[in-house]
């Protein structure tokens, strides 16, 4: 997990790049990205994990060439900093580690970007007010000048260096501030991320923050940040296109609220792009009492689908980041080794089922324009209500959590609770928009909101719940009858099974362009459906895979009622070692009904048509842009023993290999397996 023995260096060109170090861009360059985000150049953050003892560029090359072009290649320096020795364990020399794996990057023409640090605990130094360097392992490697655009740190230094380098991610942004070992506050973090997003727009990159939160993290929440940080929120207001804020799901309450200030901080003008952070540690099983269990059995990585559908198609998100968990769910190495055509033994590494069938599938379907990414402008005009969060007195939560019961009685499930007891990340219906609640409306954008409520009045506004959802109701029409999630945006429908114990579930969908009259889908377990409609057809991209139980078909139903005469269907699996669909129709008094049996994604094109009139014809297509590779790198080419081809049988025998760079002793072409740290 960490650059191997280096064996040789070499320049590859004696041409440099950077002719006149140091390489400066100017601020008002902002708007050319080195690598744009946006509705038509949607981004897919794919790990490289130091805890998955990853070599870079085999990682790389399991990415199909489809998407390839749109991902970021995360750089993860995952934390595990042993508190009794005072020391990082994995890996032990972060800087070395990130500048070797990011030449592999560069030099296979790939995006990527460097997380140094999982809550407060970082790999580099965060810097304090004054630009001196904050008390930290890293204390003594580093020089801070009093120079307030970062220009001689290694922040700059990677822009400067690596044409493929797109800027840096923060993870999980709510734990482990002011301890003896790191005691960076997170007022400092933020101090140092202003300067950060500074850097970020001299070079046309971007920092990215993923937040979850816990009940003692309301003060360093999204709404908080801008309300007690000046520096912060000047920086956000000056150069917020520059930054990405993700919702991240590892904590098991909070979802509604973190969801929603997340969106808010997007929606009010505040960063560019939002996207989100998705695997089972956020899960919690659900039992017949309805009551969330600590077990995790039921998840699957199908079970982001929903959340990635929703927030893209209906929110405007642009990013997917993770799995973060790649040993559990993205990437595996065939221990032991390969041997090559010429007898040569190397490591093999390979994606995960689960990861194929699930996330870059449907990434897939963003990337070749099958589902669009709306604008800012129209989730606003969709979205239609706001809150601005003006509570000035009481506790942490009261001044910048959201509205306790805010989404209770609109899509929160049943059973769940509110704020620290909101656990189900599900939503119980698409009829409401989810409602951002934000510091304030930045822009001009910000501003065209048609409802925009001040939080210190929504107790007297909304004297019960049955009060807000009539008010809701007059606002968004009811275009369906559910006991699943559905939900629509123009021509698309996002529905989903939102049953954890896998019931079955369903929805009778009023179809708004088809001239059919309706569409009737049933789920089991795991079921999911995006639905896009048109005047004469119908398409479904239906995906429910179960890699627990991978041969076993599902049954999911879809009934086209209105027919005037019998439709034709086309179908076909797109999935990676997926068990064959068994599909079966029947028509009858203009009811046409698809029996869909799989486990795993299938696309159905339904021809068909009824008698009605007057239909919405307002069919936006995606303009995905093809994303433009970056400048060829021309720096040291490095060559490291980690990644050496053996030949012989002691290519997997006891030899041992010390990784120097990274510091992290450690041998890969040893066919034990190395415990992960916990």
């Amino acid at each position: 997990m960490v650059p191997g023995l280096l064996l040789a260096s070499a320049p590859l060109s004696s041409v440099n790049f950077f002719p006149n170090e140091p390489f400066s861009i100017t601020a008002e360059a902002a708007s050319a990205m080195r690598r744009p985000c946006d509705p038509d150049h949607p981004m897919l953050i794919v790990h490289i994990d130091t805890w998955n003892y990853a070599d870079p560029a085999k990682i790389i090359e399991t990415i199909p060439e489809s998407i390839r072009p749109y991902c970021v290649f995360n750089i993860s320096l995952s934390i595990n900093w042993s508190s009794s020795e005072h020391r990082w364990l994995m890996v032990q020399d972060g800087y070395e580690c990130a500048k070797s794996w990011l030449k592999t990057c560069s030099d296979m023409g790939v995006w990527c970007m460097v997380q140094p640090a999982s809550g407060g605990q970082c790999h580099f130094p965060d810097y304090d007010n004054n630009y001196n360097i904050v008390d930290s392992p890293n204390k003594n490697r580093y020089v801070q000048h009093a120079d307030d655009d970062y220009e001689n740190t290694i922040y700059a230094e990677f822009f400067r260096d690596y044409p493929s380098f797109i800027g840096f991610n923060y993870s999980e942004q709510f734990w482990g501030f002011a301890t003896a070992d790191h005691p960076c506050t997170y007022q400092q973090r933020y101090q140092h991320f202003a300067h950060l997003l500074k850097l970020c727009n001299k070079y046309g990159g971007y920092l990215n923050i993923n937040w979850c939160a816990n009940r003692w993290s309301a003060a360093l929440n999204p709404v908080a940040m801008l309300k007690t940080n000046t520096q912060w929120r000047e920086a956000c207001e000056k150069y917020g296109q520059n930054l990405q804020l993700e919702k991240k799901y590892t904590q098991g309450s909070f979802i509604e609220d973190v969801e929603s200030e997340v969106l808010g901080m997007y929606l009010a003008g505040y960063c560019g792009n939002f996207g989100v952070r998705y695997d089972d540690t956020g899960w919690t099983d659900r039992s017949e009492d309805d009551e969330p269990l600590e077990t995790k059995d039921q998840y699957r990585q199908i079970t982001g689908l929903p959340i990635h559908a929703e927030r893209m198609i209906m929110n405007g998100a642009t990013i997917i980041d993770g799995p973060e968990l790649v040993w559990n769910d993205d990437f595996g190495e065939s221990w032991g080794g390969v041997k090559d055509s010429e007898g040569y033994t190397c490591r093999s590494w390979f994606t995960r089922d689960q990861y194929v069938n699930s996330t870059l599938n449907f990434f897939e379907k963003i990337v070749d324009g099958t589902f669009r990414i709306p604008t800012r402008q129209e989730v606003i005009d969709r979205t239609k209500y706001v809150v601005i969060q003006d509570v000035s007195s009481g506790s942490d939560h009261d001044k910048y959590s959201t509205y306790p019961t805010l989404f209770e009685g609109l899509y929160r499930m049943p059973g769940d609770g509110n704020l620290w007891d909101n656990t189900n990340l599900y939503k119980s219906t698409g009829r409401y928009p989810t409602i951002p609640t934000v510091y304030a409306l930045y822009d001009s954008t910000a501003k065209t909101f048609k409802n925009q409520l001040k939080q210190s009045q929504l107790g007297s506004r909304w004297s019960s719940i049955s009060a807000k959802q009539n008010e809701f109701n007059n606002e968004f029409s009811s275009e369906f009858r559910a006991n699943c999630y559905a939900g629509r945006y123009n021509n698309t429908w996002v529905t989903y099974n939102n049953d954890k114990r896998g019931g079955n579930c369903g929805a009778l969908l009023n179809l708004q362009y088809n001239t059919c009259d309706t569409l009737d889908v049933n789920f089991n377990a795991y079921g999911n459906a995006i639905v896009n409609e048109y005047s004469d057809h119908i398409d479904i991209y239906a995906n429910n895979f179960d890699n627990k139980a991978q041969t076993t078909l599902v049954t999911d139903t879809f009934k086209v009622n209105g027919c005037k005469s019998q439709p034709i269907y086309t179908a076909k699996d797109t999935g990676r070692n997926q068990t064959k669909s068994e599909i079966s129709e029947s028509y009858s008094e203009g009811t046409y009904t698809l029996t869909v049996k799989h486990n795993g994604p299938v696309d159905i094109k339904i021809n068909c048509a009824g008698t009605n009139t007057g239909r919405k014809t307002n069919v936006s297509k995606a303009t995905i842009q093809k994303v433009t590779p970056p400048a060829f790198y021309t720096g040291t080419r490095q060559y490291e023993g980690e990644f050496l081809v053996l030949l012989g049988e002691s290519g997997c025998g006891k030899s041992t290999l010390l990784n120097i760079i990274g510091g992290m002793e450690y041998s890969p072409l040893n066919c034990a397996i190395p415990a992960l740290p916990t």
